[in-house]
């Protein structure tokens, strides 16, 4: 099997995005898969809590301009090119807010006085670890964006590179929820979109959401039920009139919660789960998502 991406997303928190990534991963390994498990929630990362992985990190850190206030004339050419809005003519110099800055170097070439550079900033952190999952391994990558930082996409993409040197048979991606620049930064390249939803009208709401970035993105779709009977959507309606597969339902079942508190991976426990996890291991590893 060529090497797959599997993006495991969904519209809004608490659907069972993590529960499906997780459980996905350490299905495979169990069929002998190396897999790549790459936690890119980079603002609450925790499939690290599932695994018994000895982790190892480097520091994320992107490019951040500055003035030299002695060279700047205030001519105000930086912050006529700059694209974000990052750079601002402030008292006698030119003042870079680093939320907005992009580090794309257009102010550092523009500047006539040589007055703008560069310095590296950290954003966050990259963790790596490896583990034996059955007759398979799970090799897990977690960003994590340092407090009070903005830059949540360097650091997803900087997990998704370490993700990608793991030389994995498969790699499936926590997707942060939503549909912002996280989600796309996560999901962007996937060769299959799993969206977790639930029956309730937040979850339907959301999956629809959700969808249409994937459509945006030209990734196919595929949707698990979570908690499946706890409310009154049909979700299967949903994927019918949108022509999107509805690959596994999870039963509600508080044996789940009750595993998933105490840090343990249900799938094991919980033969309903255990079944959806299959079913939706067979859905990725198929002809339909190779070819």
């Amino acid at each position: 099997m060529r090497r797959r991406t599997i993006a495991v997303a969904s519209g809004k928190g608490g659907t069972g995005k993590t529960l499906v990534a997780t459980g996905l991963a350490a299905e495979l390994a169990g069929r002998g898969f190396t897999v790549t498990l790459a936690d890119c929630d980079v603002e609450a990362p925790n499939d690290h809590l599932f695994f018994p992985i000895e982790l190892h990190g480097a520091p994320v850190e992107v490019p951040l301009a500055e003035a030299d206030a002695a060279a700047c004339t205030r001519c105000g050419v930086c912050r006529d090119v700059c694209a974000y809005g990052a750079v601002r003519l402030l008292g006698d110099v030119a003042v870079v807010f680093p939320e907005l800055c992009h580090g794309c170097g257009a102010c550092v070439t523009a500047c006539p006085a040589g007055a703008m550079g560069e310095r590296r900033r950290r954003v966050g952190e990259v963790v790596r670890g490896s583990t034996a999952v059955g007759p398979g391994r799970v090799h897990l990558v977690a960003g994590t964006l340092d407090i009070g930082e903005v830059k949540a996409p360097d650091v997803i993409r900087a997990a998704r590179r370490s993700a990608e040197e793991a030389g994995s048979d498969v790699i499936v991606i926590d997707a942060p929820p939503g549909t912002s620049c996280s989600a796309v930064a996560a999901t962007r390249g996937a060769d299959l979109l799993v969206l977790v939803t639930e029956p309730t009208a937040f979850g339907a709401h959301d999956l629809a959401l959700a969808a249409e970035l994937g459509r945006a993105l030209d990734i196919p779709l595929a949707v698990v039920e979570n908690r499946a009977g706890s409310g009154p959507v049909s979700v299967a309606a949903w994927c019918s009139a949108e022509k999107v597969p509805l690959v596994a339902s999870i039963p509600f079942d508080r044996a789940v919660a009750g595993a998933y508190a105490e840090g343990r991976l249900p799938g094991g426990e919980v033969r309903a789960l255990a079944d959806a996890l299959a079913v939706l291991a067979d859905h990725v590893t198929g002809e339909a998502v190779l070819v």
